[in-house]
Order: structure tokens, then C-alpha cells, then sequence
């Protein structure tokens, strides 16, 4: 078996069974032992936390074995955990790596791994890309069985929800007192449920039901992803025939965060970050620019001139956000796929954070969420409409990218300026409206940004450029 592994946006995920099996497991453990032993980091141990995923709890253990039979310590969880729970722990110990199995938001038949680094940052592509590197020069790959390892005090049990609680606390208002708040939290059996049921108590909400608190490692056979498509239905339906005054939901492994208000309509990641960082500002006292990648809305742009302060855009990418918060000393930064984070917080999104923040945000301000949105936007004179899209690819999608980098389509709207972001192409139309291809980090596909005034602008250009792909998949296809 070949050894082709890669890492995108998310780190590795892969289909259970088919690239994510305890060899390859092994060999990235055995690769990153390998970088250890090189930089001589031997002197910290690595937390290795899971997901409710299939296999995700022996996946970790295989981890730990060959972190372990490289002499390596190992901290392992005691039990599931939300991704942004690795990320404190590797910041707060100092370690130099810390290690997460799981594939986010992929389907129930994929898994994964997503490495940490030094202060609890996303691994980035100068690191991934080495240990992409050290994987095929694997040769021996040394393992430690568990009870032998635990003999050695190589390998511990570990646990630190209440550390990981408490500081997220610290960024609550001490002064949100008993309310009569009614909050349906759908979540999608995932493992977000771990920190805000406990912040529900906090934040002291009247009432907060949660739905699909169970372990399934199917997800119910749905996504387990809080988009429009997954809340807009039975969720929203329930949210209003039972009257709450707002429902949300959290992805399966707790870092995006999705919002239906007591109308039943979705709050878009884009309106929740607008939203958060307008609250911050205005009620809270806080001060500070902000950051969104190149596919979130100009929404947060209008917010931050309207509060005067600056809307800095990044590469699509959390570790871009982050890094983007560290050079700008910014006070929040977000993106449109759900997630943010704040300064002083963990340097990675995460939704039970996200989360705790709207819900003190719709206590403090005593509104319906829907007013607060539309309230928000008024005040901005934010008018546009936003669409996605996405195109599966038969060819190697990076092919694709690099001819149309060179070749730009003609499309039936000029545009003024074309920005190259990385794996994106975005095109700047007038009066701020844009279209973005993005080429996804984690499977062979396009997603296709739009935000115009006209709706029909964004369906007719998210068109064009799908054909002009197909038209450049069918050319390389030719020429092969």
C-alpha cells in the first residue's frame, strides 16, 4: 500500500477503512515521532484527544502507541472531547504539539487527524507539508502496547473540562442573571453538547433542551454540520411551533456553530460574527479591528467601518484567522463556514465559545434574534444577497485552479480587480459585490461564493463559472 497522505485546510481526513486505517494512523504518529526526535522535543508530552466518530477512540490509542514506542509521553482523554478542548490544553501545557482525531463536519464514513502546534495554533502548510514529507521516508514504525506504555508512565489518563470551562466563563458578562430565555440546542449527536450544557447554567437560561444528545456514531444518517440545509426544516419547525426564542446547533466536534431564530429563519455564520463583534463593541466595551477569510460577508466590513474600525481579509483557513488576529491586534475574527474566535481566547474557532457569546448577546439586549440581525443591518445599509455553490471534479482539481489563475473566464459582468488568496480566486465586482472560487482543501471540488445586490446576478455568474470549469475540465482531459 502506498503512502499518499495529505493534509488540507483541516489537517487529514479520509473514508474509515479505506486511507483512514491504523496503518496510515501510525504512519503520520510515526512521522511526527520522527520531526520530535529531530528537534529534540522529546521533554513534552502530546495530548491526543477524539470524537464520537467510529473508530475515533481506538484511532487515538493506535496514535499513542507509536508516539509511545518512540519513548514519546502521551496524554490521552478520558473521554470524547470538542476539537477546541486540544487546542487549549496544547496551548496551556506549552506543548509542542497536540493531536485531535476527527473529520469535523465530513459524512459518518470519514475520519481524520488534525495536529496542533506550540500555543495551540492549526498545524500550517510549512508543517504539514514536512510531515507529508517524513510519512513517505517512514521506514520502522515503533509501537508500545498500552499496558506496557502506562507501566513506563508513558501514557496517562488526562481530563481538563472544568480548565477549559472556566476560561471561557472569564469572557462571559458576570452580570447576566435568571432570564426567561427558551433555547432548543440540537446537538447532532455530536460533542459540542459537553461544554454548553454546562454554560446553558451559567448564563442561567430558563430553559434549555437539548435534542440528539446520544452517541451515534452515524449521525442519523445526516451531515453533522449546523448549514441552512440541515436546521431548515423539522429543527426550524420545532423551534416555532414550540414556541423557543431561539435554536442552535453545533457540528460534530464542536467548532461551528449554527443559529434559527424564533421565526424559524437561519442567522448565517456571516450575521452571527457581524453580530457578536457589533455586541462586543457597543455593550461590552471592547475594542479592536477584525478579521474574516475571503469567502465571509462584506456585512462585517460595513460593521467594523460603522464602529470605526477596519475588516482585515485573509486566505480561507482558520490558522488564518488566527494569525490574521496576532499581526492586526485584532478583537475577533470569523469566517462564513461558522466559526470565530477572540483575542485572548484559543488561537482556533470553537462553537460551545461561539455560542455562549449570541446567547449572552440575546439576554444582555433583550431583543428577538431576528430583530437584532435586522436591526444590525439597517444601521449598516447592508443590502445583498450571498449564495454558494459547488462543483465536483473528474480532473486534479489543482490542474483546474492553476489554468484559470493564467486564463480568466469572460464573464457577463465585468470585473473591476481580480485577488489571488491561496487556493481562491476572487473577482471584485462594484459596490463591493464579489464572486469567489475556492478550491476545497479536503476533497476534489470547487465551492463558489457570491454577494451581489441582485439575486439573480449571484445564480447567473455562480453558472457562468461553473461552465467555464467544466469547459477547462474537458480541455485537460484532452490533453492528457
Amino acid at each position: 500500500m502506498g503512502k499518499k497522505i495529505e493534509f488540507g485546510t483541516g489537517g487529514f481526513r479520509g473514508v474509515i477503512s479505506d486511507n483512514f486505517n491504523k496503518e496510515n494512523i501510525q504512519l503520520i504518529a510515526q512521522a511526527l515521532a520522527n520531526i520530535i526526535h529531530e528537534r529534540n522535543q522529546e521533554d513534552r508530552p502530546i495530548i491526543v484527544g477524539y470524537d464520537n466518530r467510529f473508530m475515533s477512540d481506538f484511532a487515538a490509542k493506535w496514535f499513542c502507541e507509536v508516539l509511545n514506542g518512540n519513548g514519546i509521553k502521551t496524554y490521552l482523554y478520558t473521554h470524547v472531547v470538542p476539537t477546541p478542548t486540544v487546542m487549549s490544553t496544547t496551548r496551556d501545557m506549552c506543548n509542542y504539539y497536540g493531536v485531535m482525531i476527527t473529520a469535523s463536519h465530513n459524512p459518518y464514513y470519514f475520519n481524520g487527524i488534525k495536529i496542533f502546534t506550540k500555543g495551540g495554533y492549526d498545524a500550517d502548510v510549512e508543517f504539514t507539508s514536512l510531515l507529508e514529507q517524513k510519512i513517505q521516508e517512514v521506514g520502522e514504525v515503533k509501537t508500545l502496547l498500552e499496558r506496557p506504555a502506562r507501566r513506563k508512565e508513558l501514557l496517562e489518563d488526562y481530563e481538563n473540562l472544568g480548565s477549559y470551562l472556566s476560561h471561557i466563563k472569564s469572557f462571559i458578562d458576570p452580570t447576566v442573571t435568571k432570564n426567561k430565555l427558551r433555547v432548543l440546542y440540537n446537538n447532532m449527536h455530536g460533542v459540542g453538547v459537553i461544554g454548553l450544557k454546562p454554560l446553558s447554567e451559567k448564563l442561567h437560561i430558563h430553559q434549555f433542551t437539548i435534542i440528539n444528545e446520544e452517541h451515534d456514531a452515524f449521525f442519523g444518517f445526516n451531515l453533522p454540520n449546523p448549514t441552512k440545509e440541515a436546521l431548515l426544516g423539522e429543527f426550524s419547525e420545532t423551534v416555532v411551533n414550540q414556541g423557543y426564542d431561539l435554536g442552535i446547533a453545533t457540528d460534530s466536534d464542536g467548532d461551528r456553530l449554527g443559529v434559527i431564530d424564533e421565526r424559524g429563519n437561519y442567522v448565517s455564520a456571516n450575521e452571527i460574527l457581524a453580530a457578536i463583534y457589533y455586541y462586543l463593541i457597543t455593550e461590552r466595551g471592547y475594542k479592536g479591528d477584525i478579521v474574516k477569510n475571503c469567502a465571509t460577508s462584506v456585512l462585517v466590513d460595513l460593521v467594523a467601518e460603522d464602529l470605526g474600525y477596519k475588516c482585515h481579509e485573509v486566505d480561507v483557513g482558520f490558522k488564518n484567522i488566527t494569525h490574521g488576529i496576532n499581526e492586526f491586534d485584532a478583537l475577533l475574527g470569523g469566517e462564513s463556514s461558522g466559526g470565530l474566535t477572540m483575542k485572548g481566547y484559543i488561537y482556533g474557532k470553537d462553537a460551545t465559545f461561539s455560542g455562549a457569546l449570541f446567547l449572552e448577546m440575546v439576554i444582555k439586549l433583550d431583543k428577538p434574534v431576528s430583530r437584532i440581525i435586522r436591526e444590525l443591518k439597517q444601521r449598516v445599509g447592508y443590502h445583498y444577497n450571498c449564495s454558494e455553490d459547488n462543483i465536483v471534479l473528474d480532473v486534479d482539481a489543482k490542474k483546474v485552479l492553476d489554468y484559470m489563475v493564467n486564463h480568466l473566464p469572460e464573464l457577463s459582468m465585468k470585473h473591476e480587480d481580480v485577488h489571488i488568496f491561496g487556493r481562491n480566486i476572487k473577482f471584485l465586482f462594484n459596490d463591493r459585490q464579489w464572486l469567489l472560487l475556492r478550491l476545497s482543501g479536503t476533497e476534489p471540488a470547487f465551492r463558489i461564493f457570491a454577494e451581489f445586490e441582485d439575486e439573480e446576478v449571484c445564480e447567473k455568474l455562480t453558472k457562468e463559472l461553473k461552465k467555464y470549469i467544466d469547459e477547462v475540465q474537458t480541455l485537460l482531459i484532452k490533453e492528457k
